[in-house]
């Protein structure tokens, strides 16, 4: 933008208006000098056509072309404003005309008078001759035809030209001599003000003081005199300000040194320092907090407290920005749980001023993460060891029982022994034989107990897996139906033979049908299934139950001795930690596939025995 002096506008608002009115003259001037003109014109166009109908009535009646080419060719020839002229009959047809090049017949039809009509005249546009007046005026009220006559506007345009130079010519005299008396003028009136304005650059630069002569009794020279006395005013108030100015910078120093001090003592410690403004955003922090928090000090300043913490525990954070707010000396202290397994200690104390008035919190914040960590290892290893020591205990018990269960068992063994010799060894006696195989059965349940403790070789031998689930399920099939449960067994056709201990494998398969079972207390369906992979060479059973299911946790930790989701009394949490060891020790696997609601699928994979073959001599 630019930038003028007093004078300098001065001169361009004289010079201006001057300007302003030379050129309002100019355009009216030549405004009414058009006008004049044009209505000139168009009076003498209508006065030769009217001349040239006169003439030319007898003529057309007479039908005397050769005359009237005649006169209106002298029409022509007699005026230069004339640029052309041409009589027409009543049907429009031109009788004479001037065009050397022949009739143009963009002017057929052109401004043709009704009857009514004394004249009529139209304003025509060409290239060569500009803006052309066509007056048309009938012969015997149009009974004979009409005349036209076209008028040109050349010699307007040349008058117009001619005056407005003249005008300029003038204008231009009139504009120097403003520029003459703008520039005494602006002189006069800026003197003073260009004095003012040196004298204020001098105060500027520090000469207080300064003193203007005043040479007028005007508002310029008041202007002067209250000039000098802002200037004395100014004098007097700078000693005051500088000695004033003197003591500020003093007391700014020592605040200066106290603030370093403190700020020194705050980045010294090892706890993070955090001051969070009234409006809960964080104002100042030490380099501890980006070592303990993980965000730069840059990025911390100016962000709001809650912003900083994990989704949830801001709910904690805001009330207790909330009691800091409004109980003054609140204090308190809170562990808090952060991404990544980091432990923070933090303490929150507000901070208010005179009257109450609330202006902050500060936060102490301490990692604590390797403490607590040390502290879950140690209730880890707690744990552990009383889970070990329980493993022995289960052990002691588990050789006291034996010894106590196997002397009774062996009674009923032999009991039974005696009673099919009493009837002869009649084996039509299913009941018997059941309380003999349950007895046996019972035997080596026990020293599973004892095998979870201490290994033990069980009875290995080729069997049939589909035979061996058959009899499992007969023993419970009863206690299922009372319980509201559907069972359904699939079984493959054939490769169904392992080698196995049949009484750990039909542990496994009552194991697993009872917690299918205690999965569905309001009934439900299970489904047992067998078959062989044709790409393995092994065999699948699965054990399918639409009960409640189990949740991830859980479902990690199924397989742990000693955990159970049943009631005290209810359950050991040993039946599935005894089912992996046997799978296991028979080279198998054995899987668990369960959502919460949608029931719980246990898959059992065991290697298949090889065919025998049998060969003669």
């Amino acid at each position: 933008m630019f930038h003028l002096s007093l004078r300098t506008k001065i001169m361009i608002c004289c010079i201006g208006l001057v300007a302003l009115l030379d050129i309002m003259v100019v355009v009216f001037v030549r405004s009414q000098l058009s006008t004049t003109l044009r209505a000139e014109c168009l009076t003498k166009g209508r006065n030769l056509a009217g001349h040239l109908a006169a003439r030319s009535e007898h003529l057309v009646l007479t039908e005397d072309v050769v005359s009237l080419q005649r006169l209106v060719q002298d029409l022509e020839d007699s005026d230069e404003d004339v640029t052309y002229a041409y009589v027409t009959d009543r049907t429009g047809r031109v009788l004479a005309h001037t065009f050397a090049h022949g009739f143009p017949g963009d002017l057929t039809g052109v401004n043709v008078p009704r009857p009514d009509d004394s004249w009529r005249w139209e304003v025509l546009e060409t290239e060569e001759e500009g803006l052309i007046h066509d007056v048309a005026v009938p012969m015997l009220s149009g009974k004979a035809g009409a005349v036209h006559v076209g008028v040109t506007e050349r010699r307007i345009h040349r008058t117009i030209a001619h005056f407005t130079g003249v005008i300029v010519i003038m204008s231009v005299l009139v504009l120097l001599i403003a520029f003459g008396l703008a520039a005494l003028v602006s002189w006069v009136v800026t003197q003073p003000v260009r004095s003012l304005t040196k004298a204020a650059r001098k105060i500027r630069d520090g000469d207080l003081g300064e003193q203007v002569v005043a040479t007028t009794k005007d508002e310029i020279g008041d202007l002067v005199d209250s000039f000098n006395q802002m200037s004395a005013e100014l004098l007097k108030q700078h000693k005051v300000l500088d000695d004033r100015n003197r003591r500020i910078r003093t007391a700014q120093e020592q605040a200066e040194e106290e603030r370093n001090k403190l700020r020194a003592i705050i980045d010294s410690m090892v706890e993070g320092v955090v001051f969070v403004d009234a409006e809960g955003r964080i104002s100042l922090c030490n380099e501890s907090v980006e070592r303990i928090w993980g965000i730069a000090a840059q990025d911390l300043l100016g962000k709001p407290l809650l912003d900083c913490h994990p989704p949830k525990v801001r709910t904690r954070v805001a009330e207790i920005l909330k009691q800091a707010k409004a109980r003054p000396g609140y204090a308190v202290t809170r562990e808090m749980a952060c991404p990544k397994g980091h432990y923070r200690l933090s303490n929150y104390s507000s901070v208010h001023g005179q009257g109450g008035r609330y202006l902050g919190l500060v936060l102490l914040t301490q990692d604590v993460s390797e403490r607590v960590q040390l502290e879950q290892g140690q209730k880890a290893l707690r744990d552990q060891l009383f889970q070990q020591e329980k493993m022995v205990l289960i052990g002691q018990i588990a050789a006291s029982v034996a010894h106590e269960l196997n002397t009774p068992l062996a009674t009923i063994l032999l009991r039974t022994q005696l009673v099919r010799r009493q009837i002869g060894d009649d084996k039509s006696l299913p009941d018997l034989n059941v309380i003999g195989s349950e007895a046996q059965r019972c035997r080596r349940i026990i020293d599973s107990l004892l095998g979870f403790a201490r290994r033990s070789a069980g009875v290995w031998a080729r069997m049939n897996v589909n035979d061996l689930i058959r009899e499992s399920l007969a023993l419970i099939e009863h206690d299922l139906v009372l319980k509201g449960i559907s069972l359904e067994a699939e079984y493959a056709s054939d490769g169904t033979l392992a080698r196995a201990d049949a009484d750990q494998i039909q542990q496994v398969l009552l194991n697993l049908v009872t917690n299918a079972a205690d999965a569905m207390p309001d009934g439900g369906h299970l489904r047992i299934t067998t078959w062989c992979p044709s790409q393995e060479d092994s065999l699948k059973i699965q054990v399918i139950d639409d009960g409640c299911g189990m949740t991830q946790d859980v479902l990690e930790r199924a397989f742990d001795p000693f955990f159970t989701t049943k009631e005290p009394g209810k359950g050991t949490g040993l039946g599935l930690a005894i089912c992996q060891r046997i799978v296991e020790e028979h080279e198998g696997q054995i899987e668990i596939d369960s959502r919460p609601g949608q029931g719980t699928t246990v898959s059992i994979s065991l290697p298949r025995a090889p065919l025998e073959v049998t060969t003669s001599d």
